[in-house]
């Protein structure tokens, strides 16, 4: 395996962690196996209910996705297909939405200037609200238990400028759902700097529609995703 696939792999992994840790907390009903995970309950918006570990796995998301609809039946529900080889959801009733690109490398440390992370329920709801939440709460507040999430945001609580999410696995540490109130970038905001200065030496891993790579960034793009949404 080399270098990409690797840092491919533990991509997606990552995000897998992520998405169960997130669901988990809503009062998930996962199965997992090493072609898929799925959570057969409800996700909360922006979070899928099935997401494809390899490649070739068309038979098992056909098999997921009945489960998964005869536990949504009145909501619209997602499926990350992680390696963008689904050929036949449209078939099966499904909406393309989106396509992206996983992203990775390793990030030298360095120092968190300006940054800070979230430490209270009442910091956390500011910080989802400057996110741009729905009215629903995505992010709740038991997430804070867990050390090894941190939400990280730029400027004061009141005024929050830009933010994003880590995640350490252990074997990664995974970023998402970053922003920029003022609609800077990725690398304008300076996600990285902060990421290098606690990722302890693990490779740094994402996924994004936009291009997050070039020198200015610091991230491989490792591979295609797709987003696909139920009719």
């Amino acid at each position: 395996m080399n270098d990409t696939s690797r840092l491919l792999h533990i991509a997606v992994e990552d995000n897998v962690a992520w998405c169960s840790k997130v669901c988990s907390a809503h009062g998930s009903n996962e199965t997992r196996s090493s072609r898929a995970w799925a959570n057969l309950a409800i996700s909360p918006p922006f979070y899928p209910n099935i997401i494809t570990r390899e490649k070739g796995v068309q038979n098992e998301v056909s098999e997921l996705a009945h489960k998964v609809r005869e536990a949504n039946q009145s909501r619209k529900w997602g499926i990350k297909d992680s390696f963008g080889d689904l050929i036949t959801l449209t078939e099966q009733g499904f909406e393309w939405m989106l396509a992206g690109h996983w992203y990775g490398g390793m990030v030298s440390s360095g120092e968190s200037v300006g940054w800070k992370t979230i430490t209270s329920p009442a910091e956390l709801h500011l910080w989802e609200r400057a996110w741009g939440s729905p009215d629903d709460t995505i992010f709740p507040s038991t997430l804070l238990e867990d050390h090894r999430v941190n939400f990280w945001f730029t400027g004061e609580l009141g005024a929050i400028e830009s933010g994003f999410i880590s995640f350490d696995t252990g074997f990664s540490f995974g970023l998402s759902n970053w922003f920029s109130v003022k609609g800077h970038s990725f690398a304008q905001i300076g996600v990285l700097k902060a990421a290098g200065s606690a990722s302890q030496g693990l490779p740094i891993v994402c996924w994004s529609a936009d291009d997050l790579s070039g020198k200015e960034m610091g991230l491989a793009k490792l591979g295609p995703l797709q987003v696909w949404i139920s009719q």
